[in-house]
């Protein structure tokens, strides 16, 4: 177990069995009034106090919290409590009047405050304490059964009974004030064993649960640390155990934007300016991206190239990318970067796109890959060319025509690479 999963489960431990307390000391405190009602004064009084006294002192053990004696006291305490259920049934009067034989105490429901110790015990999600409790429980009932037999001048059980018994039988024997029912006491011996062991294999599997959940969480974050410096964020969850996203093909919008002119505007600065530069424009083109709901996919050099509807499902994507690069323009018209004006040149493609991971075992790169792609980045360039800062394809105009104003074409355009001319749009 991981050390963050120990300190997990102790402190569900450590809560658990506080409101075990907590609901001992009102069960507790409850039957005292009870007591305080079912017997004659001033006998009832007596009890009243003693009961309460004994609700009072299990808070004593919350100051144990955190030492070296807490899991020891937490054992003491279910010990106390089975060995108190277990004095009521051998020596609590059933009333304060007549002398009645304590052997009757089985007809009444003294014998069920024992599951309400055992259910208590399974607020501490210790599957090894509720194993204590059950067996502290079935050993105090055996010992009062015990300790009532011995007192008893003659012991009546069910094996007094006739083979198929008459009702005056019964009344002869079960209703006999020396009847014990030795059988039902083994039976409900039995039976508290029984809901012992099963509420503490459902306290194993809840801690199991507990575990593989703090499993998968460091797991989540184990990847975020390995990956986070060099894939999006967005993308980490869906990583394989390997760290490999499973290849996507899908119709996606890309934006591929790179700073005009940023190489005569570099060779003026120091490299650590440069890097600042840098980092504040991505910074605030990465905000713009991200509010449209579009994912920034990488940075080389001066360039960002960045996804909608990849891999991160986006309705609509070709409007919120062009308004993503509405949204930087008009950024740009109004910001300084380290005293430099700076004007971004956009290209705006859709189209079927592969996505995946791609690498080495020692360093992965999150890319998108086809035509698409190469066609954002033709399009980014061919704006030196038209004097435009964005343009976009036929296939995102198309889907945004109707939406957005200001996008009028260009008619069609020779691309390198493309054997046909492509019809372009200009961003206004």
């Amino acid at each position: 177990m991981s050390s963050s999963g120990e300190r997990a489960l102790a402190d569900a431990q450590r809560k658990g069995f506080r409101l075990a307390i907590v609901g001992r000391t009102i069960a507790v405190g409850a039957l005292a009034f009870v007591f305080l009602a079912g017997y004659h004064f001033p006998f009832n009084v007596a009890i009243w106090l003693l009961t309460l006294a004994l609700a009072l002192s299990g808070l004593m053990a919350l100051k144990t919290a955190g030492t070296r004696l807490e899991n020891m006291v937490r054992y003491v305490f279910f010990l106390l409590d089975a060995a108190l259920v277990s004095a009521i049934i051998a020596f609590a009067p059933l009333s304060g009047g007549d002398d009645i034989p304590q052997n009757l105490t089985f007809f009444t429901s003294r014998t069920q405050f024992y599951y309400v110790v055992i259910t208590a015990s399974i607020l501490t999600l210790s599957p090894g304490l509720v194993l204590w409790t059950g067996g502290c429980c079935v050993a105090g009932l055996a010992l009062s059964t015990i300790w009532i037999a011995a007192g008893m001048e003659s012991i009546l059980n069910f094996a007094d009974l006739p083979i198929a018994p008459s009702r005056e039988d019964l009344y002869r024997i079960v209703l006999n004030p020396d009847f014990l029912g030795t059988e039902s006491r083994i039976e409900e011996m039995l039976i508290l064993s029984a809901v012992t062991g099963i509420a503490a294999i459902a306290v194993r599997g809840a801690r199991l649960v507990v575990l593989a959940r703090i499993s998968a969480e460091e797991k989540r974050r184990h990847t975020q640390r390995l990956f986070g410096k060099y894939l999006p964020a967005a993308v980490i969850p869906d990583l394989k155990s390997d760290g490999h996203l499973s290849p996507q093909m899908r119709e996606a919008t890309l934006l591929y934007a790179d700073v005009e002119g940023f190489t005569s505007i570099s060779e003026k600065l120091q490299p650590e300016e440069i890097i600042h530069l840098l980092n504040e424009l991505f910074t605030m083109v990465s905000e713009k991206i991200t509010m449209r709901g579009g994912l920034v996919v990488s940075y080389f050099g001066d360039a960002v190239i960045a996804a909608f509807n990849s891999p991160l499902p986006l309705e609509k994507h070709e409007f919120s990318a062009v308004m993503a690069a509405r949204d930087i323009l008009k950024t740009l018209e109004s910001s300084e970067f380290r005293s430099h004006r700076l004007r971004l040149r956009i290209g705006i493609a859709t189209g079927l796109v592969a996505v995946g991971t791609v690498g080495s075992e020692e360093r992965l790169s999150f890319t998108h890959y086809g035509d698409t792609v190469n066609l954002s980045q033709r399009l980014e360039a061919l704006n030196r060319e038209t004097g435009t800062d964005c343009l976009m394809c036929g296939a995102t105009y198309t889907a945004v025509q109707h939406e957005i104003e200001g996008i009028r074409s260009l008619g069609f355009h020779s691309l390198r690479n493309k054997q046909r001319g492509v019809e372009v749009y200009a961003l206004e």
